[in-house]
C-alpha cells in the first residue's frame, strides 16, 4: 500500500514527458517450508508519461530464478531395452524463469530485442557440457537444449503466462505471478519492460528472496554449512532407522 501511494504522489508531482515504468513488490521474501505447496507473487508498478498506458503500452515481465546445474540424458537402445545414455550437464541455466506480458511476446517486441533481454526461454543462454566424443558423432547439442526446455516446461520451472498484468487506476498496474511448489531457493531478478509499437520505452527491475524457514531451513544450512557431518548425521540416522524397524518386525 506503501508503494502505491508513494506510486500517485510521484505520478501527481511529476509528470514527464518520456514514458517511464516503476516497479514494486508488495513483499520481497518468499517463505519455503515443508508444507509449500506455491504462492502468489503481486508485483505492482506505475507507468508514468502516457495518458492513457492501458490502451498505448504493452509490459512484459520477466521472473529469473538464480542459476542452477541440471542434469539431462537421452534414452538410448540399448538391444531389446532401452537404457539412459550419457549424462549431459547445464549449466547457468535460471532454476526459474516466468514470464507474463499483456499479449503474445511475438506481437509486442521485435526479434532482436527478445534476444536481447532474453525475453522467452529459447533465447536463455546457457551451456550444455557434453562428454568427449568422437569425430564420427553428431553433435546433439541443439537436440538436449530443447529437451531441456521442454522438461522444464513440463516440470512448471520455465512458464509463459498471456496475462496477469491488470492496469488500475491511471497509471497504476498490478503482475499477478504464480510460483510453483518446486520453487528453488535462492535470490530472484524481477525486471518489467514497457513497450509501444514494438519500441523498448523504459525497464525496471527489483530483487526477490526465496528463503528456507524453519526444521527444513536448519537441515539446508546444515547440509551446506556442514557437508560432511550431515552426511555422518545421515549415516547415523538410517543405521538408527533400519535397527528400530528390524527390532519391530521380530517382535
Amino acid at each position: 500500500m506503501r508503494f502505491l501511494f508513494f506510486a500517485l504522489v510521484f505520478h501527481a508531482l511529476y509528470p514527464a514527458n518520456a514514458a517511464n515504468i516503476e516497479l514494486g513488490i508488495a513483499d520481497d521474501r518468499v517463505e519455503v517450508d515443508t508444507s509449500f505447496a506455491g504462492a502468489k507473487l503481486t508485483l505492482f508498478g506505475a507507468v508514468t508519461g502516457i495518458e492513457d498506458p492501458s490502451n498505448e503500452v504493452d509490459i512484459i515481465s520477466v521472473i529469473r530464478g538464480p542459476e542452477a546445474r541440471f542434469q539431462i540424458r537421452q534414452i538410448e537402445k540399448n538391444r531389446l531395452i532401452y537404457v539412459p545414455g550419457t549424462t549431459h550437464h547445464v549449466e547457468r541455466a535460471p532454476g526459474l524463469y516466468l514470464t507474463n506480458s499483456t499479449r503474445p511476446v511475438t506481437d509486442i517486441a521485435p526479434l532482436p530485442l527478445q534476444d536481447q533481454y532474453r525475453l522467452g526461454a529459447e533465447f536463455l543462454d546457457f551451456d550444455i557440457q557434453s562428454p568427449e566424443t568422437h569425430s564420427d558423432e553428431i553433435d546433439k547439442t541443439l537436440l538436449y537444449r530443447e529437451a531441456f526446455l521442454n522438461e522444464a516446461r513440463s516440470l512448471g520451472l520455465y512458464e509463459a503466462r498471456i496475462g496477469g498484468i491488470e492496469f488500475k487506476k491511471g497509471a497504476l498496474f498490478t503482475i499477478n505471478a504464480r510460483l510453483p511448489a518446486n520453487t528453488p531457493v535462492g535470490e530472484y531478478s524481477v525486471s518489467v519492460y514497457l513497450f509501444r509499437n514494438g519500441e523498448l520505452l523504459s525497464t525496471d527491475h527489483a530483487e526477490l528472496g526465496v528463503n528456507r524457514v524453519g526444521v527444513e531451513r536448519r537441515l539446508y544450512d546444515f547440509a551446506f554449512e556442514r557437508p560432511i557431518s550431515y552426511g555422518v548425521f545421515c549415516v547415523i540416522v538410517s543405521l538408527f532407522a533400519g535397527w528400530l524397524a528390524s527390532v519391530a518386525f521380530r517382535k
